[in-house]
């Protein structure tokens, strides 16, 4: 463009010539001359305009060229903008500056990295240093942190500038949004990985699949060798195809030496009943469930066993029987367990009618005993008399622990238990029997328990062990034989064999009288220890003997079990918990009989027990007021209750119950000290008694010594005790 002249140049220069001509034509003009000269500038004149309008016309041109140059750079689809050498902002349009979401006034000589995201503005420093090194055209990708919070993706393009030589370098560069890109690539990447993750996952499920379905064929055929029940599998010929292992020893013989061969074969007594059970199934193409199996195993012979098999149908696809499985489950300890339920539910039974009768039994003992005890206070010198009297007195004492011992073989009364050593006490009770028993039957005693304290009164361990060493006696009165009595320790750890359905793990000392008597089939071992009954003549035995002695190791909190054989004898073990203790029972010291001078109410339903109570309180020196009747009892304390001291009553009462009494005499006399007596209930206990105010709990029948000592206990105001 510098090389040619403009066009304006060569319009001025045409005008000078022109106007020198005329200049000089004019010094001498003509007329000619003249409007020739006229008739040129009008032309001349025409041009010009002309050249005018053409001038304005191009600067309109120009304008509007430049107008949209900058339209198109102003809004053009990408961002422009001028970088100095240092990453400055000279110049940004309008696109550049709503992707940065900034006033296009505020960029101008700002840093362009501080619109970066942190982690970009290293790349943007390499890029433009790029750019001025390499004097060519560089490309990266940054992120923009927006004021919005949002991110956006940019390509940005640079070239270096230099407007003249003297020109410091810039930078001339493109932002293009590649926001939507990205993020279609990151959606494409997220799910291509996803896609790959789930091909992984699936692969791997597929191999674990493969290796769990492996693994449960491993453990479903070392199930089926190793479970608990017997598996087989039949054909309709009742030919062994399948057979685990626990069934085979059952059977006697070797899994592999069943295959092929019939059940007939392997078990001939039970051919008959399975030929019927398998062609019901066959027939039916429904299983048959429960057949009961008793009988012998070969691991353990002379031992009868109780197994229920489940026989099932294994079909075609058209329907058709083809095979037949069988499920053998063992029931024996169930079975057991279930003998011994229904021995309990005997057991409270008869418990319940003992306990019933018990309350007045008592009342007639506490009578008897009571009056004479009195006799023989008031007999003179009469030795035949006073010995008569004893007679009906120790008469009156075996009723009572008569009572006692039904009442513990229902577990519906206890004796005073202490921690007792059972050597001493087996060694004694030995030597009684020994006296007692014929001399064709020799008695061994083996004591090798390093530790034998229990929880027991020595008269409840005296008649287990009496009660035992009888009925082994018994057994062995034809033929003599040999009794052996031992004490030995036995420990039950958590993963032990159940011994029995009530016993816990813990320590325990076992007593054991073994006999070589007749023994016992299994009927009379299911009922051996049920109350009456019994395997000898009418008139020769009760049939209680071993039913207390029953009742009496369950409320210790033991068991007792039987094993026998007809012709060989039999073999009774009692477990007991141990206690860790040495303690034993202190010895009752004799002491003489107390009395007093106090008021006292005495209170019973039974005639004769308010004489005696009555009389026998006289002696002691009290002054009493016995009555009968609980409501006059009542009326009679509500008059004046500061006119007596102490009042002792019945429970079992018509009209008014002696608990009742009790409680209303408290509400009338809050510190009116209560003695409660009781031939026996299942309604009334010391514990509650005791939350009802009551100072004393005495059980029928009750001595002289028992109830003078009660009544000095509390009119004393010493501890409450339960006699």
């Amino acid at each position: 463009m510098g090389k040619h002249r403009s066009e304006s140049d060569v319009t001025a220069k045409t005008n000078k010539q022109n106007g020198e001509k005329h200049y000089k034509e004019a010094t001498c003009p003509s007329s000619d001359a003249v409007e020739k000269l006229i008739e040129d500038l009008r032309v001349h004149q025409f041009e010009l305009e002309t050249q005018n309008q053409q001038l304005h016309q191009a600067q309109v041109t120009i304008d509007e060229s430049r107008q949209q140059y900058s339209d198109l750079y102003d809004y053009a689809p990408v961002g422009y903008f001028t970088f100095d050498a240092k990453g400055l902002i000279l110049k940004a349009n309008l696109t550049a500056a709503t992707l940065l979401n900034t006033a296009r006034g505020l960029l101008t000589g700002k840093p362009f990295a501080n619109f970066l995201i942190p982690e970009d503005r290293d790349a943007f420093y390499l890029h433009r240093t790029g750019v001025v090194r390499s004097g060519t055209k560089q490309t990266c990708e940054l992120r923009i942190g927006r004021n919005d919070g949002d991110v956006l993706y940019g390509l940005m393009e640079s070239v270096p500038v230099k407007t003249h030589e003297n020109a410091p370098l810039s930078l001339w560069s493109t932002l293009t949004d590649i926001t939507e890109r990205k993020r279609a690539e990151e959606a494409l990447r997220e799910a291509h990985n996803e896609l790959e993750l789930r091909v992984q996952r699936r692969t791997a499920q597929l191999r674990e699949s493969e290796k769990i379905a492996l693994d449960q064929m491993r453990e479903i055929e070392t199930y089926y060798h190793t479970a608990p029940i017997g598996l087989c599998v039949l054909d309709t010929d009742l030919r062994y195809l399948r057979i685990n292992d626990l069934l085979a020893r059952w059977n006697g013989v070797p899994a592999s030496e069943h295959l092929g061969r019939t059940l007939r074969e392997v078990l001939p007594w039970l051919a008959n009943e399975a030929e019927r059970v398998a062609r019901q199934v066959i027939e039916t193409g429904k299983p048959v469930t429960k057949m009961e199996i008793t009988g012998e195993t070969a691991d353990q012979p002379g031992i009868q066993r109780i197994w229920l098999a489940d026989w099932s149908p294994i079909k075609d696809s058209t329907g058709t029987v083809v095979n037949l499985s069988i499920v053998v489950e063992e029931v024996t300890q169930q079975r057991k367990l279930e003998d011994q339920l229904r021995q309990s539910q005997k057991m409270e039974a008869i418990g319940t009618l003992a306990g019933g009768i018990a309350h007045d039994f008592n009342n007639m003992l506490a009578a008897i005993l009571g009056f004479t005890e009195m006799a023989l206070e008031d007999l003179p010198d009469r030795p035949d008399v006073e010995r008569n009297l004893q007679n009906v007195s120790r008469a009156a004492m075996r009723a009572r622990d008569l009572v006692k011992q039904i009442l513990a073989f229902s577990r519906k009364a206890g004796h005073e238990r202490n921690p007792l050593s059972l050597t001493p006490l087996l060694k004694e009770t030995v030597q009684l029997l020994r006296a007692s028993i014929p001399t064709t039957i020799d008695i061994k005693l083996a004591i090798t328990a390093t530790s034998d304290t229990v929880l027991a009164s020595p008269i409840e361990i005296q008649q287990i062990l009496m009660n035992l060493a009888t009925n082994a006696s018994l057994a062995m009165q034809e033929r003599g034989g040999t009794m052996e009595v031992s004490l030995t320790d036995i420990d039950f750890e958590p993963d032990s064999p159940v011994f029995g359905a009530d016993v816990s793990p813990g320590e325990y000392v076992q007593l054991t009288v073994k006999d070589t008597g007749i023994g016992m089939g299994p009927d009379v071992m299911k009922r051996v220890f049920e109350p009456f009954f019994t395997t000898r003549e009418v008139g020769k035995g009760t049939g209680m003997g071993l039913a207390v002695v029953y009742g009496i190791v369950k409320d210790l909190q033991g068991t007792i079990t039987v094993e026998g054989e007809l012709g060989v004898g039999s073999t009774f073990s009692v477990l007991l918990p141990k206690v860790k203790t040495d303690a034993q029972a202190e010895a009752v010291q004799t002491v003489e009989v107390p009395g007093g001078n106090e008021r006292i109410l005495f209170v019973d339903d039974e005639e004769m027990l308010v004489e005696w109570g009555r009389t026998t309180l006289e002696r002691l020196g009290y002054r009493v007021t016995a009555m009968t009747d609980s409501q006059k009892a009542l009326k009679t304390f509500s008059i004046d209750p500061s006119l007596f001291d102490l009042v002792i009553t019945d429970y079992a009462m018509p009209r008014i119950a002696g608990a009742q009494l009790a409680k209303e005499l408290l509400n009338i006399r809050r510190d009116i000290p209560v003695i409660l007596c009781t031939g026996h209930s299942d309604n009334i206990s010391p514990e509650r008694s005791r939350e009802m105010g009551v100072k004393e709990f005495l059980t029928k029948p009750v001595s002289k010594q028992g109830l003078a000592e009660a009544v000095r206990r509390v009119l004393d105001g010493k501890d409450w005790r339960v006699k």
